[in-house]
């Protein structure tokens, strides 16, 4: 028994310098992991998640270049500190997923849902979007309500992830979705009469009508509108969420957001 104690008394000192270590470690580990605006500079360079999604974004698919509302508001913002932008294509089901596994820093047009916020970080809003039907064939009244809408007999398209997706379909319980995985696909469903209307938001579908001139748009009431942002890895350090917030705030209050908003979204304010 006394060999015993006198050993543990020579493994506390051992045992103590260890742990200390590895909590040093580990706190450096969160402090380097949680700098994301200092690591944005030092590299130059930021990778934002884009998704396939007019006038959000849009890829040339002869160059690879991306372009939209979303592009023209993040090089706005990072040209000014010399700042290079990497787009990584991803979908709106997946987005979270990206960025916690670190696939991309940022995504913008990303709604702050209650259940996105425990995963993610959101910036302040960098505009507003309503929450639009569109429909081939009439009568445009059967898409009056959301009240309306939550019946067997109509068939909504709606892309998975999407924020209209995530608010509208736990209220519309009854509705005959049909959930697809791009923006493309959402409209293929209508062309294509495997659904009556979609669902997306009224800046989406202003785009579609502008190009194609063909279909009507229904803001069901009661409106639902919802703040759009840019979302980022979940982090203890705000330095990079707040970096960005005085960034919007800058260029809402000088007008440039307003004149990228109504680029892509005429009469948007």
């Amino acid at each position: 028994m006394q060999i015993m104690r006198s050993f543990m008394r020579r493994l506390r000192p051992a045992v103590l310098a260890v742990a200390a270590s590895a909590a040093l470690m580990g706190h450096g580990a969160v402090a380097q992991e949680s700098n994301e605006y200092q690591k944005i500079l030092d590299a130059k360079l930021v990778r934002v998640g884009a998704v396939q999604a007019p006038p959000w974004y849009e890829k040339d698919l002869a160059t690879g270049a991306w372009g939209g509302l979303v592009p023209d508001v993040m090089e706005t913002i990072f040209s000014k500190i010399g700042v290079k932008i990497d787009y990584v294509e991803t979908q709106w089901g997946t987005a979270v997923a990206g960025l916690q596994s670190n696939r991309f820093d940022l995504l913008g047009a990303y709604n702050a849902t209650p259940e996105r916020e425990k995963a993610i970080d959101f910036t302040k809003p960098m505009g507003e979007l309503k929450f639009a039907i569109l429909t081939l064939k009439g009568p445009a009244d059967a898409y009056a309500s959301w009240e309306k809408i939550d019946t067997p007999s109509i068939r909504l398209a709606a892309v998975d992830g999407a924020g209209a997706t995530r608010a509208l379909q736990p209220l519309m319980p009854k509705t005959n979705w049909s959930i697809v995985q791009s923006s493309d696909n959402m409209y293929l469903e209508l062309q294509s009469g495997r659904a009556d209307a979609l669902v997306t938001s009224d800046v989406q579908i202003g785009q579609y009508l502008k190009a194609r001139s063909n279909g009507t748009m229904v803001i069901p009431t009661p409106v639902r509108a919802q703040p759009t942002n840019i979302g980022l890895r979940k982090s203890e350090d705000r330095k990079l969420r707040d970096w960005l917030d005085g960034q919007l705030d800058a260029l809402r209050a000088d007008g440039t957001l307003d004149k990228i908003w109504a680029k892509y979204v005429p009469g948007s304010k």
